[in-house]
């Protein structure tokens, strides 16, 4: 017989059917609680970032401990040395083997690095080149001039041969005047620097030939590699045949090595010394050097008129090395000689300095 079932009014609440109530925390509990929470979540985030401090260290000295190899350095010298000094006229970069090199976290190599011109015997600082390249191969650089002078420390300018242009001149070379005027001005206890353009396209040994008679030293070439022939090539004219275009500048010889490098600071002259000769070189090693150096900037670097660089080997490989100027430094006498010599023209003076030359 089954037991009957009670009402629900009648039903018994025992104590387990309720939840035991719990006690209500403090203000001060609450709070407690709270900066606890907080400090752990401090502490785990100050532990991680430690951990990422550490190890970006970790990473940054394996950087810096793989591009300073000589290999990789050299590399980096090489970029910054070949496009700057063969798109100059006379410059030169800073070439210490102990040069300081940046490494960013994302790989791009950062140098800067002086540069000058020889003017006479002394090498004379006129600005600073800030040049970086990034993994890819990218490369870029920035000039910063420390002239002395706000419009008289800037390299002169080349003007093509006239036969380039189709064209004889109609005036008188007013700049040359000024120039020549200005050497005649030069006490003989001076050396300088001037910039020469030629009347007609010269081989290199055809123009060191031509300067051998002056007791001067030539610090680079403009050489001619179609330029004329290129429409989007942007250029200047001082005058209705007077054209200056961008160029390639032959430059004495720096040859990269893995223990650093090897140059010389002037193009060789005609001598009699078989051993001077020998240590100068000779002129077909500088042209040489120049094609090698260009086409592998042409073929590893990617800087900003990379594509008519590519044209202008070409040209070159084609036709051969010719080059219209140069860059000449000497006693301030022997340069009025040369002013004076009718294969030149368009003189202009640069950098002049106190006697120094050997």
């Amino acid at each position: 017989m089954s037991k009957p079932t009670e009402p629900d009014d009648l039903h018994v609440l025992h104590a387990d059917d309720f939840e035991p109530q719990r006690p209500e925390w403090s203000h001060k509990q609450f709070r407690r609680m709270v900066w606890k929470t907080r400090w752990k979540i401090f502490l785990n985030a100050g532990g991680v970032l430690f951990l990422i401090f550490i190890l970006y260290h970790v990473y940054l000295t394996a950087l810096h401990m793989y591009f300073d190899q000589s290999k990789v350095r050299n590399e980096l010298m090489r970029s910054i040395i070949s496009v700057v000094e063969m798109h100059g006229d006379g410059l030169r970069v800073e070439k210490s083997p102990h040069q300081t090199i940046e490494v960013t976290p994302f790989l791009t190599q950062k140098a800067n690095l002086k540069v000058y011109r020889l003017v006479g015997s002394s090498e004379v600082i006129t600005g600073e080149v800030q040049a970086e390249r990034s993994i890819t191969g990218k490369f870029s650089y920035k000039m910063n001039s420390t002239g002395a002078y706000l419009n008289g420390n800037e390299p002169g300018p080349f003007y093509l041969p006239y036969d380039l242009v189709d064209g004889q001149p109609s005036h008188e070379d007013t700049e040359e005047n000024s120039s020549s005027k200005r050497l005649r001005k030069i006490d003989d206890g001076h050396v300088a620097e001037i910039s020469i353009s030629l009347k007609n396209l010269k081989s290199p040994e055809q123009l060191m030939q031509l300067l051998s008679k002056y007791d001067v030293r030539v610090t680079a070439m403009p050489i001619y590699s179609g330029e004329m022939q290129e429409k989007n090539l942007s250029y200047s004219r001082a005058g209705m045949f007077d054209y200056n275009v961008p160029h390639l500048t032959l430059k004495p010889l720096y040859e990269m090595e893995d223990g650093g490098g090897r140059w010389f600071n002037y193009f060789p002259r005609e001598v009699e010394d078989q051993n001077q000769a020998q240590s100068e070189g000779t002129m077909q090693e500088q042209i040489q050097a120049m094609m090698s150096d260009l086409e592998w900037m042409t073929s590893n670097l990617s800087y900003n008129g990379v594509d008519w660089d590519q044209r202008r080997l070409a040209y070159l490989k084609k036709n051969g090395v010719q080059v219209y100027g140069a860059v000449v430094t000497g006693p301030v006498r022997e340069l009025q000689k040369i002013t004076e010599n009718p294969e030149f023209r368009h003189v202009h003076l640069n950098r002049v300095e106190i006697w120094n030359w050997d």
